[in-house]
């Protein structure tokens, strides 16, 4: 529908909006969503759809606004810095090996797998024990995950906030755990509790557990769900994957935790293929903002409190700045000053609202796509492309079926 609307209308309409409601703005204008997110981003904070966020978020850094948002972005920030990131690269390697060794034994059955189903499973895996480091046992003491939910439902209803909600009870026995402890750890519930704000306040409880939540859905939901449009593409794409194996099988095994650390020339068809896949299926598809003052974009006069819609999946797929816009292509951003247009392309969003876990989620599906494409080729399993679900996340809404093909050249 605002594919549809955007050929009709432009890049900056109204819609109408329910009977004494705010006026809502649907931009596509990358200089005017340049005003919004960066230039007068004072002037605006989150829009639609906060209150649903909320139910399963609380106040973290994700629906937070003002002062306090910021106190807590500064709090936050220095967990991701890449330095310390690093420390997760041993455990994220380990992870997808084991993973690698479940598609080798439905690549000699012969089995297709559901590939967003696996990859959600791993990326929980992943996030939780970057939360939680040793705790992670904890959750899982007797082989059960009672965050599993996040990737066993596909639902995200009053009914499933509700469940998750309880698992605040789980995070705050972890937390008393911890605050009973001498021992300092260096996960990122570790950093969030040693933080201190400019006067020597730590977070309180409610916070912490806010904050914790608000990681365990940011780190899981949106790298699982690149990952598996990546393979349904790349699957797609004979041509695609073949390159990126010759790319990844001139890298000697031993240099693969350094080089997914960060964009390296080495990795440069690899990082094209992440950048493709976000820009065709961006996870955070559609954001919102509300105006806190007036403000004007040209001849367009916004009003206090009216509503602005901004989809990044309409901005990655403007012909007026794509060549080719629903075609997969990575080759494109092999080319210098892709796309012609700045913020014609953010995946992560811009501006103070930037997302705080890009590096890892890079880092993240880096060594997820040179560790498979080392060992296996995928081929599409479907009969037909994969549901765009359209919720909170762009995910594919039945799955990615992929037969896997062992690879006889490596190890």
């Amino acid at each position: 529908m605002l594919v549809r609307w955007h050929h009709v209308y432009g890049p900056v309409y109204r819609v109408p909006a329910p009977q004494g409601g705010a006026r809502r703005w649907v931009v596509h204008d990358p200089a005017f969503v340049q005003q919004i997110m960066v230039r007068r981003s004072a002037r605006y904070a989150k829009g639609l759809g906060l209150d649903r966020v909320r139910l399963l978020l609380g106040e973290g850094i994700m629906v937070s606004e003002g002062e306090f948002w910021a106190r807590q972005r500064r709090l936050i920030q220095p967990a991701f810095k890449p330095r310390r990131l690093a420390d997760f690269n041993t455990m994220i390697a380990h992870e997808n090996l084991a993973l690698a060794e479940r598609w080798r034994q439905a690549a000699g059955d012969e089995m297709w797998v559901d590939v967003a189903a696996h990859i959600s499973e791993l990326t929980l895996v992943i996030v939780l024990k970057s939360i939680f480091g040793a705790d992670y046992a904890r959750l899982v003491e007797g082989e059960s995950n009672p965050f599993s939910l996040l990737s066993e439902e596909a639902t995200r209803d009053l009914r499933f906030a509700a469940r998750f909600h309880r698992l605040g009870g789980v995070v705050e026995s972890i937390i008393d755990s911890r605050q009973d402890s001498d021992e300092q750890s260096f996960d990122f519930l570790g950093h969030l509790l040693a933080a201190r704000d400019r006067d020597g306040e730590a977070m309180s409880r409610r916070t912490l557990v806010d904050e914790v939540m608000t990681l365990i859905v940011a780190g899981h939901e949106t790298t699982a769900s690149a990952l598996a449009w990546a393979w349904y593409e790349i699957a797609c794409h004979p041509e695609v994957c073949a390159r990126a194996q010759a790319e990844v099988d001139a890298i000697d095994e031993r240099e693969i935790p350094a080089l997914v650390d960060h964009a390296s020339d080495r990795l440069r068809f690899i990082d094209a293929i992440i950048h493709e896949t976000l820009r065709l299926y961006p996870p955070g598809w559609l954001l919102s903002r509300r105006a806190l003052e007036a403000d004007t974009f040209g001849d367009y006069e916004i009003a206090a409190g009216d509503q602005l819609l901004i989809s990044p999946y309409v901005l990655h797929r403007d012909p007026a700045y794509w060549a080719m816009p629903d075609c997969f292509s990575p080759a494109r951003f092999l080319k210098q000053g892709v796309p012609s247009q700045r913020f014609a392309y953010m995946p992560f969003a811009a501006g103070p609202r930037h997302c705080v876990g890009e590096h890892m989620a890079m880092t993240e599906m880096r060594q997820h796509l040179v560790t498979m494409l080392r060992l296996f080729t995928p081929v599409y399993a479907g009969e037909h492309p994969p549901m765009l679900e359209s919720r909170i996340n762009l995910r594919p809404g039945d799955g990615v079926p992929i037969r896997w093909r062992a690879r006889q050249n490596l190890s």
